[in-house]
């Protein structure tokens, strides 16, 4: 799902209060750093990172205000944090790093950022969508029948890319309700695609008083078997399948996890936690007894499905597990496509034993030249196929479709895992 601004994140995540009390503290921080008032500028910054630690610009700023202050290992700790999610941030340069500048420290810092600003390019591309104004986020495949499913956010439809690379709707516009498509999964094993969209500001004749709903279809026929509707507004960023057909939701909005009950024809609840600040993708480990669920703020997060424990993954890697959209289990391994940092990159992180660590990781693409908002992929066999550009800077102010002379071709990449 797209990128939003940092502030608007917090406030519909955290309290308005806190929200607020935040902007407050950075503000302050600011205008005492401005006025050379550095033991002001670090108690301010200080505080606002203890309220939100996953901000990466306040991560900046404090590496920052710790460096004026004197304390080296906190300045060097904090910039590369910051700099791990944002390799752009200035470091060469800056008066400010004076005290740590040269440090040996400070140097591997360097190289660290610059490594980090290094394309690297594995993937080729699969196939493009003339179309400009289609906007897809999810992608799916049957592989039975090689045929690729995409979802748009914009036309509120699926559409079909055949083996000879014709397109074709699979099906029509706005569809019995339809929203923006967030989320497609075929069934090849019981000939279905199921397919989930919520109202988004970005669709064609967006109506906000719709739900977001589930649909069922016959994948060959395009048949509409069922349709479920969610018990309340949301957004259903991603949806997934276990092999006995079972339907899980994510919803970016209230950061619940629902299960589809084709028995009651109901979107049940799931899973809950306070520890989600922005649900995003999830997928299931090989054997099913586990989920793992990307927070675009805070991580992965593997989730028990018999107990119901929920474990941050941590990493003692030089990475940052912020801004992954789509999340893939293979062989062992996590597949990410990570847009909320920059470069924005997708990347093979390698699971320790117990699937609870990441011991390693590979960068598949980074600074890829067809890259715009890469988003939602899919895995089959051995090959990963993504969207490189999603179109979500395709819009004026309004949430208004640009002209197609102002858009790109989206692309399709395709990377072999092994």
């Amino acid at each position: 799902m797209k990128k939003i601004g940092w502030l608007v994140l917090l406030i519909s995540t955290i309290t308005l209060c806190r929200a607020q009390e935040l902007q407050q503290l950075y503000s302050d921080a600011m205008i005492a750093y401005r006025n050379k008032n550095y033991t002001g500028f670090y108690t301010h910054i200080k505080q606002a990172n203890i309220l939100n630690p996953y901000h990466e610009g306040i991560l900046y700023q404090l590496g920052i205000a710790a460096a004026l202050t004197g304390k080296k290992e906190e300045a060097i700790h904090s910039l590369r944090q910051a700099i791990l999610i944002n390799a752009d941030f200035r470091l060469e340069g800056i008066a400010d790093f004076k005290l740590i500048k040269e440090s040996k420290e400070f140097n591997s810092l360097i190289a660290l950022q610059k490594e980090g600003q290094t394309p690297v390019i594995n993937s080729e591309i699969a196939f493009k969508l003339k179309d400009r104004s289609i906007h897809p986020e999810p992608i799916a495949y049957d592989a039975a029948h090689h045929v690729f499913f995409l979802g748009s956010i914009h036309q509120r439809k699926v559409i079909k890319v055949l083996p000879n690379g014709s397109v074709t709707d699979f099906c029509s516009q706005a569809y019995q309700g339809m929203g923006s498509v967030m989320g497609l999964k075929a069934d090849t094993l019981r000939n279905l695609l199921w397919v989930c969209s919520s109202p988004l500001p970005e669709m064609m004749n967006y109506d906000s008083t719709l739900k977001p709903l589930v649909f069922k279809f016959d994948l060959a026929t395009g048949h509409l078997l069922h349709q479920f509707i969610a018990p309340k507004k949301g957004v259903y960023g991603d949806l997934i399948l276990s092999s006995k057909g079972k339907v899980y939701l994510s919803d970016s909005e209230t950061n619940e996890l629902s299960i589809v009950n084709e028995k009651t024809n109901q979107i049940e609840p799931f899973f809950y936690s306070s520890e989600f600040i922005s649900v995003q993708g999830i997928t299931l480990s090989s054997d099913e007894k586990s989920l793992f669920i990307a927070d675009y703020e805070k991580g992965i997060f593997k989730l028990d499905l018999h107990t119901k424990k929920l474990n941050l993954i941590t990493t003692a890697k030089d990475v940052s597990l912020k801004g992954i959209d789509g999340i893939y289990f293979y062989r062992h391994s996590l597949v990410a496509i990570q847009n909320g940092v920059v470069p924005a990159r997708s990347v093979r992180y390698e699971l320790g034993k117990g699937e609870n660590t990441i011991i390693d990781f590979k960068i598949i693409d980074r600074k890829h030249p067809d890259f715009g908002e890469p988003t939602l992929g899919v895995i089959t066999g051995n090959m990963f196929y993504y969207i490189a550009n999603s179109q979500w800077a395709g819009y004026d102010t309004r949430h208004q479709q640009k002209p197609a002379s102002q858009l790109k071709e989206v692309v399709v990449l395709k990377s072999a895992l092994r």
